[in-house]
């Protein structure tokens, strides 16, 4: 699987991350979540994240985005792996990852392995 991202994936993950930012905290966003999610591995899978097994786990949100902000490609398509279990284990915890950016942090580390985007500073 190549790095780059043609236009098109690229048009694909910027949209994904735009909805994923305007889901409301709280009650008024769990009908989003279920729906955004599912696109979220979609999406994944067609720019080249399709989940994979293995890695280690993570402690905290925080240990998870430091990751995330440092992972290869290889690297990211086993965190969604892990997200994609997460996913279907746990409303609660997969709610506090939807919340605290997670997704998107995926989505931004793509577009960065992908050329579209300079890496994030920390």
């Amino acid at each position: 699987m190549a790095l780059a991202l043609s236009p098109i994936e690229a048009e694909q993950i910027r949209d994904l991350r735009a909805r994923l930012n305007r889901v409301p905290a709280g009650s008024l966003g769990d009908k989003s979540v279920g729906p955004l999610s599912k696109g979220f591995f979609v999406v994944c899978g067609r720019v080249g994240l399709a989940p994979q097994t293995g890695g280690e786990g993570f402690a905290s949100v925080a240990e998870l985005k430091t990751a995330i902000a440092e992972a290869d490609l290889i690297r990211l398509k086993q965190i969604v792996g892990r997200l994609q279990g997460l996913q279907a284990q746990d409303f609660k915890i997969w709610r506090t990852l939807f919340n605290h950016g997670v997704l998107q942090a995926v989505l931004t580390r793509r577009m960065v392995l992908g050329g579209r985007e300079p890496p994030v500073e920390a």
